[in-house]
């Protein structure tokens, strides 16, 4: 399967025309035709604009590093504190830096305290919202009530560890233009800075201690790819926020040729595919610019990621397919039998996700608890695992694709009222985190 995989992405990469030698090669990057960010002051947490401003004044990129560490680990506000910090550094960074460039304007906390949501206002003016995730002290109102255990007294016993992971965004705004998300809804899309998304962590940790950061927020991050691998080699640095790749996760809608890069820059995290139909005409009407890349182009991408990091990691790994159900558009049992079909024979597992009520222009609805359990149990039939997500932050507009901001003056949007959570009875729940990368996790703790 592997040198198949391997095989099939050297054809790919050349049907792409698109030269990555050359992709990479520039510097600073731009994606997806958007402008790069000119900010000033510039965010202190971006390598690249660091050591672009370092190397110009002489100054070797090891004080950079070492700034890093006491202003990440340290918890060091104060850059003259750090170190043997020489004097050339101390000065460009007092004219041209600061520690960050976004402040969090709110954080709204849902009524059962497993979900917080931060409103960051950026320097410009413009706003995000990063999502902390809390799982291992909640019973979710979602969690079927047959999968939980109590002790004699009856409190829950928790099967996984106290954890909370981090929804990054990558944009402001999305191109994308997903039929279900909120996001799409918003008129521009911005690419934010490799210091920008890690600005949110920044912020993020400050509230709780962060261990799995997910980009499923605003934006498509293979759209902004070159910032979000900047991002993820900061969060995975030592000297710097030192998670583990396992412990990140990337999803996108499937830009094939740069998701036939991404095990080769982003080595051991994980990754998540927004597929939402099995077949071409329903998914374009679901994600419109799913017409860029064919069903069957964007699986062979994906199959060449799994064989790629299957060798990283030396053991095969699995992407989750996000699948979002939305009654009488994708959620007929004629639709699920094609998408086991499609499946059955690749290293996925599929996480099913009711539609969450939001303001989009369209009349969708979450489909019965009955008929989501039917669809479930319609694609196991094909020999593959397939989870309800578990949704949180409804109630503060924080679940999967709720999140959307207005302007300055409107702030977030609230969404729909009605944002009853469907029960999972009958199928089991699951929190995307655990998913994604879940083999490695295991052996790591």
């Amino acid at each position: 399967l592997v040198t198949r995989a391997l095989r099939s992405h050297t054809h790919m990469a050349d049907s792409t025309g698109e030269a990555g030698s050359a992709e990479r090669a520039t510097s600073p990057p731009t994606a997806g035709g958007l402008n790069p960010r000119q900010l000033h002051p510039k965010p202190l947490l971006d390598e690249g604009m660091v050591l672009a401003a370092f190397s110009t004044a002489g100054v070797k990129r090891q004080h950079a590093f070492r700034m890093w560490r006491h202003l990440i680990q340290n918890g060091e506000e104060d850059v003259s504190r750090v170190p043997d910090m020489p004097r050339a550094a101390l000065q460009l960074i007092r004219e041209e830096f600061a520690i960050t460039t976004s402040r969090l304007r709110s954080a709204e906390t849902s009524e059962d305290t497993s979900t917080t949501k931060m409103l960051i206002e950026l320097q410009d003016g413009k706003l995000v919202e990063a999502v902390i995730m809390r799982y291992g002290c909640v019973q979710l109102s979602n969690f079927p009530e047959d999968k939980l255990t109590k002790d004699e007294e009856g409190n829950i016993n928790f099967r996984s560890t106290k954890r909370a992971t981090l929804c990054v965004s990558s944009q402001v705004g999305c191109t994308m233009g997903c039929t279900f998300c909120a996001t799409g809804t918003m008129k521009n899309s911005v690419s934010l800075c490799a210091g920008e998304i890690l600005e949110q962590l920044y912020h993020a940790n400050k509230i709780e201690r962060i261990r799995n950061v997910v980009f499923m927020g605003m934006g498509e991050p293979l759209d902004n790819y070159n910032n979000v691998i900047a991002s993820i080699r900061a969060m995975t640095d030592v000297q710097r926020f030192s998670l583990s790749p396992a412990r990140i996760s990337v999803s996108t809608v499937g830009v094939v040729p740069r998701l036939l890069r991404l095990a080769d820059d982003a080595p051991g995290i994980s990754l998540a595919l927004s597929l939402h139909a099995p077949n071409q005409e329903l998914r374009t009407r679901i994600v419109p610019s799913g017409k860029a890349w064919p069903v069957h182009r964007i699986l062979d991408a994906m199959d060449v990621f799994v064989a790629k990091q299957s060798v990283v990691l030396s053991r095969k790994v699995k992407v989750v397919i996000e699948y979002c159900l939305i009654e009488d558009i994708n959620d007929s049992e004629e639709v699920a039998h094609e998408l086991g079909k499609l499946l059955a024979k690749r290293s996925v597992m599929i996480n099913v996700i009711p539609y969450n009520p939001t303001e989009v222009p369209y009349d969708y609805r979450p489909p019965s608890q009955a008929k989501t359990d039917r669809f479930c149990e319609t694609v196991r039939q094909y020999g593959l695992k397939v989870v309800l997500r578990q949704e949180m932050g409804q109630d503060i507009a924080g679940a999967c694709g709720q999140l959307v901001v207005e302007t300055l003056g409107q702030g977030c949007s609230s969404g729909s009222a009605d944002r009853t959570p469907a029960k999972a009875k009958g199928s089991q729940a699951a929190d995307i985190e655990d998913l994604l990368g879940s083999g490695q996790q295991q052996q790591q703790q």
